[in-house]
């Protein structure tokens, strides 16, 4: 679970790492929604992400090695590329709209449960 401990809303339930190498590759690449099982897809360090070949706009939210929030994107469409800067560390894929919902900008501080 990740939890935005500046609004105290939980930005995703069931998170999943993306860490082997096809799994980083492929992210979510051809779907149409996000996998039912998992609401958020974390990339370890990784300080940008492109949506080539997408089928669906999502959020995205870099944070640091503290898990403080940098950068953040709401509704990246596909085929577009967004960069972290150089204190992202990580990236956390979530569905369109999670940013607004959890009111979650950069300087608010995630938890990882």
């Amino acid at each position: 679970m990740i939890t935005n401990l500046d609004t105290w809303l939980t930005v995703a339930q069931n998170e999943k790492r993306a860490e082997s190498f096809i799994s980083r590759f492929l992210g979510l690449m051809g779907r149409k929604r996000f996998p039912e099982a998992c609401d958020a897809l974390i990339f370890k360090r990784c300080s940008s992400i492109h949506c080539f070949f997408m089928r669906m706009e999502i959020d995205v939210v870099f944070i640091n090695r503290h898990g403080r929030v940098v950068k953040t994107f709401s509704r990246l469409k596909p085929w577009r590329v967004a960069f972290g800067g150089p204190q992202s560390r990580d990236v956390i894929e979530l569905p369109a709209g999670t940013l607004e919902r959890t009111r979650t900008k950069p300087g608010h501080h995630l938890k990882f449960d």
